[in-house]
């Protein structure tokens, strides 16, 4: 069965996130810090709309802030917007778009697609349709080349959804749980967007739960181990021990909570609770020391985590690469057993040595046995051979 999803807009004014389509109220002058932000509310995907108006700077400057989108973004991103041309399509490939996405109210959109027809797959194209009449005029080019219908007008939602088998992404606005479960339900919906997601991304996982109560499918984050199983100090908190992914180097040590911890499985960035500042904290956020999470382990007791990561620039906030920089007993201090690989004194290492080579020298004798035992056997059956000659005669 395939999962809906919940889907995230961000239209881009130049660099910055604006309301709607026409409504071009600032939501954010840091788009892509909204679409961490999405990320991180378990939203599944992302689309991101050029609605700058025709002017060349900001439309460069919206170009930028959806590759920055795409950099910063752990869920795909789907780019549309002012599309005139093939290059234009090449171009937001290039941004670091999964998919492109094409206006079919513009004519132009439809000649786009029929250039592109098996330069890309139809898995990499959606279509904004507006109208019944947009979608039946050109279902067969749409059904031959387009993944995914993104129906953007509510009022034509109903008949948009019985004239084509190709799934489509709904539009709504905010409505009753009951209206949404229908919809969601249908079997050509893949997913839903607008602002009935963009004004409850603080609620997202919450609404994925009621949906899954419903028998509707959908992508539901739940770890292997729930924080629930693991053991908590009085604090409710458990130590995360992280590891560099490159050196094996153990990098810091700080504790999570539960939002902590699923966040961080979510985002793929180590996220953490401060005791003293009673808050979250993302490795990196203002720093850009950021640590991407390459493995996440939990102990044989259940009480402490262990987490290997990709560590950009310095863990430490003195500039340190580890936090663990000062000695406590220098090397050259300790035990003279303890400074000894594998523990062994020198004496003992000698004498391994000397064993080894022993071993070598046996080894290299019954090389010579096997030889010599080979040569024999073949001198045998040829003795065998001449008295079976003599016998013959």
């Amino acid at each position: 069965m395939n999962k809906k999803k919940m889907i995230g807009v961000i239209y881009l004014n130049g660099s910055s996130a604006v309301k709607t389509f026409s409504d071009h109220s600032l939501v954010s002058a840091d788009a892509p810090a909204l679409a961490s932000r999405m990320a991180e509310a378990d939203i599944d995907s992302i689309l991101c709309f050029n609605v700058s108006d025709a002017d060349d700077q900001l439309n460069a400057e919206a170009l930028d802030a959806m590759k920055e989108i795409c950099k910063v973004s752990t869920i795909p991103v789907y780019g549309g917007g002012h599309i005139h041309s093939v290059p234009d399509v090449e171009a937001i490939f290039d941004a670091g778009c999964e998919k492109v996405i094409l206006n079919f109210a513009k004519e132009s959109a439809q000649e786009i697609l029929a250039q592109i027809k098996g330069s890309y797959d139809p898995s990499q194209i959606a279509a904004t349709i507006a109208s019944e009449d947009n979608l039946v005029i050109n279902r067969e080019l749409l059904e031959s080349s387009v993944g995914e219908l993104i129906l953007i007008d509510e009022h034509a939602l109903k008949n948009c959804l019985g004239a084509s088998t190709i799934p489509c992404i709904v539009f709504l606005p905010e409505i009753s749980l009951d209206k949404m479960f229908a919809i969601m339900a249908k079997p050509n919906v893949s997913g839903i967007s607008g602002n009935i997601v963009n004004e409850n991304v603080s609620s997202i996982a919450t609404l994925k739960k009621l949906c899954r109560e419903q028998g509707i499918a959908v992508v539901l984050f739940e770890p292997a181990i729930p924080f629930a199983e693991l053991k908590k100090g009085e604090n409710g908190l458990v130590p995360c021990i992280v590891q560099d992914e490159k050196t094996g180097e153990v990098l810091m040590m700080a504790w999570m909570n539960e939002e902590a911890y699923l966040r961080t499985l979510r985002t793929g960035k180590m996220t953490y609770y401060s005791r003293s500042r009673k808050q979250l904290w993302i490795k990196g956020e203002t720093s850009g020391h950021f640590q991407y999470v390459k493995q996440f382990c939990v102990d044989c007791d259940n009480d402490t985590l262990l987490a290997v990561v990709d560590q950009v620039g310095a863990a430490c906030h003195t500039g340190n690469h580890s936090c663990f920089y000062r000695d406590i007993m220098p090397a050259k201090q300790m035990h003279p057993y303890a400074q000894k690989e594998n523990g062994m004194t020198e004496q003992q290492s000698k004498r391994l040595e000397a064993l080894e080579r022993v071993v070598e020298k046996i080894t290299e004798s019954l090389g010579d046995l096997d030889a010599m035992e080979q040569s024999m056997d073949e001198s045998i059956t040829s003795l065998h051979d001449i008295a079976n000659q003599l016998k013959n005669k």
